[in-house]
């Protein structure tokens, strides 16, 4: 059969051969047709032109009856072959016509109706919906298009489809609440977004919700709506914002319990809330905790990125615990566990805060005594040394595919090292280890400086007597490649390389060591604030280079540096006579520590070891004899706030060495496994295996017990770096339950920090539970 379709407003417009638009494309269709004819093909043809069409009429008499179909194509019959789809029959052409339906290039789903279609193009997704998604109101609302649902509006045939489908809902709803509120948005969808955002919010102060929001409220109330996920706009609800200021004006807690009700009770969705309870907490510092400050980033989770730094500052108002003494018979490894999450961040607090503790340079003394004791085993066979760092690393500056950049940060002691992998993480590189290592002793930059960048075991092995010398000619025995190290002097300097011709490019950064040297009067503020500054410039100068050559992902950099310091005010007891070593035969290099000749070095009184450490040139491989002074004894008065170094205290040796590159590939979240699975109704201590399966390392990891019968206390994890696992032991005590699941499953909720976002997880592990005394009478007996 041949069928001969007249559209003369081309409403359907097929390519080649299906159409015959004017008068000369006559005779080809007339081929066409014959040829289907003789091979007894069904054929279709779309004519435009009246002529063509009526002389094909007056051809189909010489053929039998029902050879061929004469039709006139109009709108509806050509949208209804272009979609495909059943057209309403109250459907007029105009109205086709006038909305552009033919023009549009839409694929109907397989049972998908006309409303459907429509619906779903001109407004949103959702539309085809067969009830009114109550349970996606977030979603809906963020579909709106005002502008475009507006020019909806002088359709008819979509002002009529949309009434239809409004009203089916309608006639669904379950409840006169729900018709109410399609009414509402019915009625106008903008404003009954900003009643949602307003209930949203009010849902946390129900005493003034009815009062702001009239009869509204109570309605919204009733219908128990799921609006997790529904965005506020403080601008679109002022009114709201003012009552709510007021009331929290109003509100003095007396107690941090109170406070932290206050953080509960709150919706978390207006700026002003957290404004206020933060003016609280800087008004109280002595309420700022841990757990007050994560209560807090949970609360406010939605404003994650912009209250980073505000609440960064907060925790650096936490008091850490004092620590306890250390072991002396523990390993390198423990020892600076303890130095790193112990002693050091509570050494930062108390200089940060000025609060100077006479016991701490005690604490710090027996690190320096366990380190002096165990010098040759920890030098020789540890790993930890700084000149080890360099080697450890060789393998990756082999890489032909990697760029490296190596950042030496003079005076950069382990406290710092918090503050830098903030910066870095704000340009888009995130941490992916960072490690103490122990400087050389004495801890100053001649020594430790040369021994890093050459990794020579100590300073009279060094053979070059310059940084570019030790760099660029001393390691061309031990790498691939000879131009794997350029020596940049200064970090100014970086930015003047015009063409990439090493593997690796070491920075030599001073800027920090001075401004540590000069009083907090002569920098004009404090030198935590100044040191910040130094090192986001350091960033920035980072950032520009791997932009200016598009190194990308082919980035790799390190961090490290030569040595710490420590502050010692003036007032703080010194044990040693500096007028003692000005005599011939001393030279005192800086205020802690000083060089004596093999004269004086052999008659000194043993009892000056009290107060000093005595390293001798020939077992420190140093030009000369030391001496170190010991906890918070000088050689030179110290007479502003200033930071020295030079002795052996925690914050004087201990040097972080961090690597960051850009993130390429997705968070996994960490693995938890139990050592032990089996359990009884008493005090336990359960063996838990945390790991991090990411190249890129996580901070500040918490694991909470969601079990209602089980009390838990987990010390959380500073840092995680990638690929490793921590051991953790949890004391925990079950108490009897009746839940099943709470028999068989400990469910933990797993917390922690990366790329400087916080992350969360839930998982469920199974566990046995015993009783403590089994008797055939199923006793439990439970003390």
């Amino acid at each position: 059969m041949v069928r001969i379709i007249y559209d003369p407003e081309h409403l359907v417009s097929l390519a080649g051969e299906q159409n015959v638009s004017n008068i000369s494309e006559y005779v080809g269709a007339y081929v066409r047709i014959l040829a289907a004819l003789q091979n007894n093909q069904n054929f279709r043809l779309f004519v435009h032109h009246q002529a063509v069409f009526q002389w094909l009429k007056n051809f189909s008499v010489r053929y039998p009856q029902g050879t061929f179909v004469f039709e006139m194509l109009d709108a509806r019959e050509a949208l209804r072959q272009k979609w495909g789809v059943e057209l309403p029959d109250e459907l007029r052409n105009e109205e086709i016509l006038e909305s552009g339906l033919l023009e549009l290039d839409l694929q109907p789903q397989p049972g998908q109706s006309f409303e459907d279609l429509l619906l779903s193009h001109f407004y949103a997704p959702l539309f085809r919906a067969k009830s009114f998604p109550f349970t996606q109101l977030p979603q809906l609302f963020a579909s709106i298009d005002e502008e475009r649902w507006q020019d909806n509006r002088v359709h008819p045939l979509l002002e009529r489809t949309l009434h239809q489908r409004l009203e089916a809902w309608k006639n669904k709803a379950r409840s006169a609440e729900q018709r109410q509120f399609i009414e509402w948005f019915a009625a106008n969808p903008l404003d009954l977004q900003k009643q949602l955002m307003a209930f949203h919010v009010l849902r946390a102060y129900p005493a003034i919700g009815e009062g702001v929001l009239g009869e509204i409220y109570p309605i919204l109330a009733a219908m128990k709506l799921q609006l997790q996920d529904l965005a506020v706009d403080e601008n679109d609800i002022p009114a709201v914002v003012t009552q709510i200021t007021y009331q929290l004006n109003a509100y003095q807690p007396k107690f941090v319990e109170e406070l932290g009700a206050l953080i509960a009770q709150v919706s978390g969705l207006l700026w002003v809330e957290f404004e206020t309870l933060e003016k609280l907490l800087l008004a109280h510092p002595e309420w700022v905790s841990p757990a007050i400050v994560d209560q807090l980033e949970d609360k406010f989770e939605s404003f994650s990125r912009r209250i980073g730094k505000r609440l960064a500052a907060l925790r650096v108002q936490i008091r850490p615990a004092k620590p306890q003494a250390p072991d002396m018979q523990w390993g390198v490894v423990q020892m600076l566990d303890w130095a790193t999450n112990a002693y050091l961040p509570y050494q930062a607090w108390c200089s940060a805060q000025e609060r100077f503790d006479k016991d701490l340079y005690t604490l710090g003394d027996q690190f320096s005594e366990w380190l002096v004791n165990n010098w040759h085993d920890i030098h020789a066979n540890s790993g930890r040394m700084i000149f080890n760092i360099l080697p450890d690393i060789t393998p990756e500056l082999n890489n032909p595919q990697r760029v490296h950049l190596i950042l030496v940060v003079d005076n950069l002691g382990w406290s710092f090292a918090e503050t830098l992998r903030d910066l870095f993480q704000e340009k888009g590189f995130y941490l992916l280890g960072a490690q103490p290592y122990l400087a050389m002793l004495p801890t100053e930059t001649e020594t430790s400086k040369k021994c890093l960048l050459s990794g020579a075991v100590g300073y009279t092995a060094i053979d070059n007597s310059t940084y570019k010398g030790i760099l660029e000619t001393g390691w061309v025995p031990y790498l691939s490649n000879d131009n794997v190290f350029r020596y940049i002097s200064d970090i100014g300097k970086l930015n003047q390389v015009e063409t990439l011709d090493a593997r690796a490019y070491v920075v030599n950064y001073l800027a920090v060591d001075k401004v540590l040297h000069k009083s907090k009067d002569e920098i004009g503020m404090a030198h935590s604030k100044h040191v910040h500054h130094l090192l986001e410039e350091l960033v920035e100068n980072v950032a520009a280079f791997i932009e200016k050559h598009s190194l990308g992902d082919r980035i790799h950099i390190h961090v490290v540096s030569d040595h710490g310091s420590t502050q010692i005010p003036t007032n703080m007891q010194n044990d040693v006579d500096p007028a003692f070593f000005k005599q011939s035969g001393f030279d005192a290099r800086s205020h802690r520590y000083l060089e004596v000749s093999d004269e004086r070095f052999a008659a000194l009184a043993d009892n000056l070891k009290l107060d000093c450490f005595f390293l001798p040139a020939g077992d420190y491989l140093l030009p000369a004899n030391v001496l170190c002074a010991r906890r918070a004894n000088r050689f030179l008065p110290t007479d502003k706030d200033v930071f020295v170094h030079g002795g052996v205290l925690p914050e004087e040796v201990i040097v972080p060495y961090m690597a960051f590159e850009p993130a390429t590939v997705p968070l996994q979240n960490l693995t938890i496994l139990l050592k032990n699975n089996e359990f009884r109704y008493r005090l336990e201590t359960i063996d838990l295996e945390i790991g991090n399966p990411n190249d890129a390392a996580v901070e500040q990891v918490q694991v909470s017990a969601l079990n209602g019968n089980v009390e838990w206390e987990f010390e959380p994890i500073t840092l995680l770096n990638g690929k490793t696992k921590n051991a953790r032991q949890v004391t925990t005590r079950f108490r009897l339950t009746s839940l099943p699941e709470e028999q068989t499953t400990l469910s933990l909720r797993v917390r922690y920090r990366c790329r400087g976002e916080t992350h969360a997880f839930d998982i469920k592990l199974p566990i046995l539970m015993r009783k403590i005394v089994e008797e055939k009478s199923t006793s439990v007996f439970d003390d």
